[in-house]
């Protein structure tokens, strides 16, 4: 008999949305992106974990979501994250000397965290990682989570290793890629070489920002500002009063390639593709801004997700749920 295909359902809580890719082998069977209820998440932290879970349970009842073994993204906000060059060794010395290079992070809590890396490459004896380190209680605490709503949590996984898995199981990517996730209260600017992450960057500008510039102008409240800017009401995404705030986040992406290409010394010439995701990524007139003001050719990210059942509009939300669904 064939051998079972395992399933894992990859899940990413932000602040004002929740997305979820259900994923066996190399197909995605199903793509779910929900509006969270408001203040239930606050800075990548959940305030009520008993809402959260009744939240969860009945998203994935509305989705004919069924329960079992599931991957988290962990809120940027809530990973350390750095790279780390240290003598080569073998796995178990390894994570003994690990939580020794977050010690000007993680002070004397050192003990309270959870440690794990990514091997970035062994040369002339020396290792080049890309370690991150969270809080032991708040993996405990999706973990219970996911528990309660009829969920196993296999995998916590930041989202930078997320987009690892889904571009080293891609196929003909360029060498060099560029990721911007324009999200609601922030905007993730990453840089992958060899399917490897190399820098990353957080600007805290994103969707709200277009929210609360449509209801400064239309005199509304900015949760009706946002119903207006997705559904495009009046054409509102187009309007000449708009053109100013994506001017702005585009000009604080630019600034980040530019430093990233200026300060890229790696072989295979400069990095040239950029891929957007994230729900505001969908607003034409802001791709329009970025790719004026970074010069490079741009792609939806169902590009690098390139799995079977994988939508353009559904993955600009959920990729890297999908990404964390096929970690290993």
């Amino acid at each position: 008999m064939p051998a079972k295909t395992s399933r894992m359902i990859g899940v990413e809580i932000g602040t004002s949305t929740l997305k979820m890719a259900v994923c066996s082998g190399s197909s995605v069977k199903k793509m779910v992106v929900e509006k969270m209820p408001a203040d239930l998440v606050r800075e990548g932290q959940v305030v009520s974990p008993l809402a959260m879970t009744d939240f969860l349970k009945n998203v994935m009842k509305e989705n004919n979501i069924r329960g079992g073994n599931a991957a988290l993204v962990l809120p940027s906000k809530l990973v350390i994250g750095h790279h780390v060059t240290m003598p080569a060794m073998d796995e178990k010395s390894l994570l003994l000397n690990l939580p020794y290079e977050f010690r000007d992070f993680v002070g004397k809590d050192g003990a309270k965290f959870d440690y794990d890396y990514s091997m970035l490459g062994i040369k002339d004896e020396v290792m080049e990682l890309y370690a991150c380190a969270v809080r032991r209680d708040i993996v405990e605490q999706y973990y219970n989570i996911f528990k309660k709503a009829g969920l196993t949590l296999k995998v916590a996984i930041p989202a930078e290793m997320a987009w690892c898995n889904l571009i080293n199981q891609g196929d003909k990517l360029p060498k060099k890629l560029c990721i911007v996730d324009v999200g609601h209260s922030t905007t993730r600017v990453n840089f992958f070489i060899d399917g490897n992450f190399v820098m990353g960057k957080e600007i805290d500008m994103g969707g709200a920002l277009f929210d609360q510039t449509i209801a400064d102008v239309q005199q509304i409240d900015p949760h009706a500002a946002r119903t207006h800017k997705e559904a495009n009401m009046n054409k509102v995404q187009s309007a000449e009063f708009m053109n100013e705030a994506y001017q702005v986040l585009a000009v604080e992406v630019m600034k980040i390639v530019n430093f990233f290409k200026y300060s890229d010394q790696s072989e295979g010439g400069t990095v040239e593709h950029l891929y957007y995701c994230g729900g505001s990524s969908a607003i034409e007139p802001l791709r329009v801004t970025l790719l004026k003001a970074t010069d490079m050719t741009m792609h939806n990210v169902q590009r690098i997700v390139g799995m079977e059942g994988a939508s353009a509009e559904k993955s600009v939300y959920c990729a890297v749920a999908a990404g964390a669904a096929i970690q290993k």
